[in-house]
């Protein structure tokens, strides 16, 4: 499906975001890659509920850096996000929005800024590979966040196509 113009549902919100994805993770990638969470609280490998951004953030980008991030976040945001986090099991991803340039500028003006100083803390040196990501990570969680507590919001579905197959 192709938009050719705008949907009317779009009229009665501020943005537009993508709709969420589960963060539902398997056993097998959490005894690789989430021991250190599992040590902590070995009830995730059992509860669903458990399988929150923040563990997924941490088995995948790096544990512990996610704390680290929301520790340098502006005084706003900095709680909400951090139980936004702990408790959210899915967000909106890609760091794809709609919405009008006044809106954005102010998504900008928070998350840039943001970034900017997490680069300072976590640099790029000690990154590898997927790591190296891991700022458009940080503001793809954010940006679920952000859209949710300061906008009115919808979430839309977003179909990916590729011509070449």
């Amino acid at each position: 499906m192709i938009l050719k113009k705008i949907p009317i549902e779009w009229g009665k919100h501020d943005s537009v975001i993508q709709l969420p994805i589960s963060l539902e993770e398997k056993k097998m990638v959490m005894l690789k890659r989430g021991y250190r969470s599992l040590m902590k609280d070995p009830s995730i490998f059992f509860t669903k509920k458990k399988h929150t951004i923040k563990l997924h953030f941490d088995m995948h980008h790096g544990y512990g850096n996610l704390d680290k991030a929301i520790d340098l976040m502006n005084i706003n945001d900095k709680e909400d996000f951090r139980e936004y986090v702990n408790t959210q099991n899915s967000f909106s991803p890609n760091n794809m929005f709609i919405a009008k340039k006044e809106i954005a500028d102010k998504w900008f003006g928070d998350v840039f800024p943001w970034l900017f100083k997490c680069e300072k803390v976590l640099g790029f040196k000690n990154l590898k590979g997927y790591e190296t990501r891991i700022y458009a990570y940080l503001a793809e969680r954010y940006l679920s966040f952000w859209f949710k507590k300061y906008t009115n919001y919808l979430e839309w579905p977003v179909i990916y196509y590729d011509i070449n197959k």
